[in-house]
C-alpha cells in the first residue's frame, strides 16, 4: 500500500515538472547577438577589451568600484549617463562601465531588433518531452508467398496479374509464351 502511494506521487511530482518546463519553454524568444543574448529594452552591449572596472555612481557624482571585469567579457547596455569622468554605459543594477579605450560599445542592428520583436510577439511553442516506458515492439512478420501452384486457373486466384519470372510461384511451365511473366 505505502509503495503505491510513494508512485503515485512520484508520477504526480514527474507531471507537474513536465508541465512547468512546458509553460515556461513556451516564452522563450532567444536571439544572440555574440556572446550574449539580445534583450528587450536593451540599446547595446559593450565588449572588455582590457581588464577594468565595474563601478556605481554615488549621490554626490562619485564612482565607487564594485568589482574588476576580464578581458573578453560582454555586457548588456541599458543606458548611458555623461559624467564628468566620461560617458557611463550602463549594465543594469546600477552598475556601470566606463567609456574608454578599454571597452568597445556597439549597438543592435536593426534587422536584431526586429527579429527580437517578431521573436516575442510570435513565441513558438515548444513540446513537452514525452515520457515513455520501455516496451519491445511486435516483430511483423513477412505474409507467406504462395507457391505450389498447379495450373495458371489456380495461380490466378492469388495473383490476378501472374507472376514475374522473379517471383517464387513463377514456373517456367506457366510462361507459354517465355516473355517472363507466367499465367498473365
Amino acid at each position: 500500500m505505502f509503495s503505491k502511494l510513494i508512485k503515485v506521487l512520484l508520477l504526480l511530482v514527474m507531471i507537474l515538472g513536465i508541465s512547468t518546463y512546458t509553460a515556461d519553454a513556451t516564452n522563450a524568444a532567444s536571439v544572440m547577438w555574440g556572446k550574449t543574448e539580445l534583450k528587450l529594452g536593451q540599446i547595446g552591449k559593450v565588449t572588455i577589451l582590457a581588464d577594468t572596472v565595474l563601478v556605481e555612481l554615488e549621490d554626490d557624482g562619485s564612482l565607487t568600484t564594485v568589482r574588476a571585469i576580464k578581458k573578453g567579457e560582454e555586457y548588456r547596455v541599458y543606458s548611458f549617463k555623461n559624467h564628468p569622468d566620461g560617458t557611463l554605459y550602463g549594465v543594469g543594477g546600477g552598475s556601470f562601465v566606463q567609456a574608454g579605450d578599454k571597452v568597445k560599445y556597439e549597438t543592435p542592428s536593426k534587422s536584431k531588433m526586429e527579429l527580437l520583436k517578431y521573436m516575442i510577439d510570435n513565441p513558438t511553442p515548444v513540446q513537452a518531452p514525452v515520457v515513455t516506458t520501455k516496451t519491445k515492439a511486435p516483430v511483423a512478420k513477412a505474409p507467406a508467398v504462395q507457391t505450389g501452384f498447379k495450373n495458371c486457373t489456380e495461380l490466378r486466384k492469388v495473383y490476378p496479374g501472374g507472376v514475374s519470372s522473379s517471383h517464387p510461384a513463377y514456373k517456367s511451365k506457366f510462361d507459354r509464351d517465355k516473355d517472363g511473366w507466367g499465367c498473365e
